[in-house]
């Protein structure tokens, strides 16, 4: 969830067009069907569990727990969601002196809420969301990719019995290395563990530096064809992560920004900023002028990189930050979902109960938001 710089807003499409002139693109080629249609189906109108494993394990809260998720798998059911992305990171499976080791008590809670999300009729990705420790350290520490690409053998090695039309094993969750060729050295070993480990299941790829769509050009396809591309995509991030507090200061103060932007809508919310600072970023998103059509363009682009090189495509988060105005919000989720669908790109909104989240409430009282659901082509149960 974090934003390129401006310097690189036109990274995707210059990258493509050198490569090309450079004669080392990819000749076209029609999708493969390495992956069965029944499990691309399966990755369509997804939405992410980022807080299952989120909290530490407190055995005393096992049991409401386990109450609380199997509500939660019957709502995100009944509102239309096909599957869900269970984001987990190395503390969820392993312990930190034996980091590619399966540790088999934290696996018996694993694979208690991955049996939940698979009785409820549910495909899950299952999301590898590693430490910041372990992303840096994979960047620059040849051992600890060797680590991390041992325990995905031993993990896709425990999970091969699960229904592979179902369970997805995604590589990583938004690696932060700017350098793309490192990157593919990185996935591509990782991939090769995963697939010696479970012959069957589809995984799932990624781009460098944040899963950003603009970096798709650097990405190294490999030769496994049971293989899906993930992009994350939150453009205009002005306006999806507007105020957020763990963002830079480039969106910092920003309040009220509307969608779509335009210099004459920006103006009706300038006064009520708290410095020019503000003021500044905010008449700069209005002469940016994002809308459907703009983010359609971009969703385009990552189409025909992947018909280019023959394989599929996926957005496993996109999403608006709830302090957005709430109308503006939807309409924003609306043009991603409906982008990405024009482009037979599967979706899997961030998040479920979040900052982001498509319910609010606590565990256990959960309570869908209608016109979300809505803005995603889904309708809210009846209570």
């Amino acid at each position: 969830m974090k934003r390129r710089s401006s310097a690189t807003n036109g990274l995707f499409l210059a990258t493509l067009i050198l490569a090309c002139a450079a004669g080392t693109a990819t000749a076209v080629a029609d999708a493969p069907d390495g992956v069965p249609p029944a499990r691309l189906a399966r990755l369509t109108r997804g939405i992410n569990l980022s807080d299952w494993f989120a909290q530490p394990y407190d055995p005393a809260q096992e049991r409401q727990v386990a109450e609380n998720r199997a509500k939660d798998v019957a709502l995100i059911k009944a509102m239309g969601f096909r599957h869900v992305r269970l984001v987990f990171s190395e503390a969820t499976v392993s312990d930190p002196q034996a980091p590619a080791i399966l540790n088999p008590g934290k696996m018996q809670r694993f694979d208690a809420a991955l049996d939940l999300l698979l009785a409820g009729g549910l495909g899950v990705i299952i999301d590898f969301s590693p430490s910041d420790e372990l992303k840096k350290a994979v960047e620059k520490d040849d051992a600890a990719v060797d680590n991390f690409a041992k325990l995905w053998r031993a993990l896709a090695q425990h999970l091969t019995v699960r229904d592979p039309e179902q369970v997805f094993f995604e590589v990583m969750n938004e690696p932060v290395m700017t350098d793309g060729a490192r990157w593919n050295v990185i996935q591509k070993k990782a991939l090769a563990a995963m697939r010696a480990s479970a012959p069957r299941h589809t995984l799932i790829a990624t781009s460098s530096e944040w899963s950003e769509i603009y970096r798709l050009p650097l990405v190294e396809v490999v030769a496994d064809r049971n293989m899906v591309y993930n992009v994350h995509y939150y453009d205009p991030v002005r306006f999806t992560h507007q105020n957020a507090p763990w963002v830079g200061d480039w969106v910092k103060g920003l309040i009220n920004a509307p969608y779509p932007s335009s210099p004459e809508a920006v103006a009706k919310v300038l006064d009520g900023l708290p410095d020019d600072k503000a003021r500044k970023l905010m008449i700069n998103y209005g002469k940016e002028r994002w809308n459907a059509a703009k983010i359609e363009a971009i969703i385009a682009e990552g189409a025909a990189w992947a018909k280019k090189h023959g394989v599929h495509l996926t957005c496993n988060e996109f999403g608006v930050y709830r302090k957005a105005p709430a109308a503006d919000r939807n309409r924003c989720i609306e043009d991603m979902r409906k982008a990405l669908e024009k482009y037979n790109i599967g979706w899997c909104m961030w998040d479920y109960a979040t900052e982001f989240g498509v319910v609010t409430g606590p565990p256990g009282r959960r309570v869908p938001d209608a016109d979300t659901l809505q803005a995603l082509g889904l309708t809210a149960p009846a209570p």
